[in-house]
């Protein structure tokens, strides 16, 4: 039988482990592999784990907060009012009757000196607290045939109660025949309540003329 042969090298290794003393132990066997403990290996599984965390946190960041939504508008609603019905009553009061015109056509007799009374304020019977002033006022045509010259024509109370402030006043302006003048007198409702009236008249030289009388009651 054919033997192959060994090589040299080995051929002398085999015979240096023969030569080996007791108790040797050849280099070429492989050490024994040693016993974890089961504690110390879960020890190092946890370190292990957190320290994976950790490092995975830092390579993340740090988590951006959401930011929280905050209202900003509050809406309350309203109360609507109550209408309330407001009710107004109006009592009649009693009030005196105001001074107004009244239109008499009062007319002299025809000639050289004539007239006709158009207008008078305030009307007769008008009422006046006592010591009131106020104006008489009558509006009169010339329906004569001559003009009333300013320069000699007047008018003047005649007769009857005396509530005016002058007896007499001359005329403002010429009045030609178909013309009207309205004739002011200042007069003050006397103290004392009652009927009053008063009684005027034109007069040019000798001729008295144009009978304006007027009638007021005081309260």
């Amino acid at each position: 039988m054919n033997r192959r042969c060994l090589p040299p090298l080995l051929l002398a290794l085999l015979l240096s482990a023969c030569a080996l003393p007791a108790g040797f132990t050849s280099v070429l066997t492989p050490p024994v592999a040693p016993l974890l403990d089961e504690r110390a290996f879960n020890t190092i599984v946890a370190q292990t784990a957190a320290a994976a965390g950790t490092q995975t946190a830092l390579a993340a960041g740090s988590p951006t907060p959401i930011p929280t939504s905050t209202l900003l508008i509050t809406t309350t609603p309203t109360e609507i009012p109550t209408l309330t019905p407001t009710f107004v009553f109006v009592l009649p009061t009693a009030t005196r009757p105001k001074p107004t015109a009244t239109v008499t056509q009062t007319a002299s007799a025809g000639g050289d000196y004539a007239c006709a009374i158009v207008s008078q304020s305030p009307a007769d019977n008008t009422e006046f607290d006592p010591n009131d002033d106020f104006d008489g006022r009558w509006r009169v045509r010339n329906t004569g045939d001559r003009k009333w010259d300013e320069n000699n024509a007047d008018y003047l109370y005649a007769s009857g109660d005396k509530f005016h402030q002058a007896g007499a006043y001359d005329f403002p302006k010429t009045v030609a025949p178909g013309a009207e003048i309205t004739l002011v007198v200042d007069m003050r409702a006397p103290k004392n309540s009652g009927t009053y009236t008063t009684r005027w008249e034109i007069r040019i030289g000798a001729n008295h003329f144009c009978d304006m009388r007027m009638t007021i009651e005081v309260q």
